[in-house]
């Protein structure tokens, strides 16, 4: 029932919805590991803390974000405001890459001045909760992603993915210590936590910027849309094409050459055709066309970047 409730959500509603239900467990977590940590003395549980406490400010920025990213374009933004999402995203980097540091001078703290967790299976309990509840967001953000393409939720869904990872890692750390009676293993076990974080930030980040610089599609992308624009009946060459993505939508600009002595209904006609042929296979495309006469000589954007003669 549940399923099906969301299934009917529209893609906004949805990304809405995921993002706020982040928040939730955020917050939740925060509270139920502050009151483990207090219990426990656990420095691995700290870590698990720390990175609940980043997902709770990148959980915000990611809602913040969306419902910035779905506000439809206006006066000043005419191309819409979809770069709001990269721009969350790279700010959850930042708070992950500073709360790492930290988290790794409090385990080499712990490194020279070792101490026992306390009230073991507190610990136990809380980090089953939220894993459970981690678990849980996880599919939702999934889903979210896979129909919406949204990448701050996808930056969202890479901070619980770890977190998964870094809760069981906490269990271990229990299990281990509570076995072998070794201090050392607690903050061994936050620094692994710590570099990983580390590792996921950097990822992030990479995503973030490529969006923000407006990285080209693959190559194979590329050939794609080309041979799709090329193979449309009165098209007789196409070239300069630039392509990029915006929150699940991609940017297309091309030129196309036409017969020149065809008329300029004509031209429309084959430039509507080449627009609904792209976006037959690209259906969130929002895709700009410039018409030019076949055979006509002029700077091209291809030969400036191939380092060639740039007119043809």
């Amino acid at each position: 029932m549940i399923r099906r409730a969301i299934r009917r959500l529209s893609n906004d509603m949805l990304r809405r919805l995921t993002s706020y239900a982040s928040v939730i467990v955020a917050a939740t977590l925060i509270v139920a590991k502050a009151w483990a940590y207090y219990t426990t003395d656990s420095v691995a549980l700290l870590s698990s803390l720390v990175d609940s406490g980043v997902d709770m400010l990148a959980s915000l920025i990611t809602a913040y974000g969306v419902i910035v990213a779905l506000r439809p374009p206006d006066h000043n933004h005419r191309y819409g405001h979809g770069k709001a999402e990269a721009l969350a995203a790279l700010a959850q980097s930042v708070f992950i890459l500073v709360s790492s540091g930290l988290l790794i001078k409090e385990a080499a703290h712990r490194f020279i001045s070792p101490a026992p967790i306390q009230n073991i299976e507190t610990g136990y309990l809380v980090m089953s909760l939220a894993i459970v509840l981690t678990v849980l967001l996880l599919a939702l953000q999934s889903y979210a992603v896979k129909r919406t393409k949204s990448l701050a939720i996808a930056s969202d869904r890479l901070h619980y993915v770890g977190d998964v990872l870094i809760n069981l890692a906490v269990v271990v750390t229990f299990a281990f210590q509570d076995y072998f009676k070794a201090n050392w293993i607690d903050p061994l076990f936050a620094l692994a936590i710590a570099g990983g974080m580390c590792v996921g930030a950097v990822k992030i980040a990479y995503g973030a910027l490529n969006v923000l610089m407006d990285k080209e599609l693959p190559d194979n992308e590329r050939s794609k849309i080309l041979a799709i624009a090329q193979n449309v009946k009165g098209v007789c060459g196409a070239h300069d094409l630039r392509t990029r993505m915006d929150v699940g939508r991609y940017i297309i600009e091309i030129h196309i050459e036409m017969d020149p002595h065809i008329s300029l209904h004509e031209s429309h006609e084959i430039t509507e055709a080449v627009t609904a042929a792209i976006q037959a296979i690209y259906r969130n495309a929002d895709i700009l066309i410039h018409q030019d006469p076949f055979g006509i000589k002029e700077p091209r954007l291809d030969a400036e970047i191939e380092g060639s003669n740039p007119v043809q």
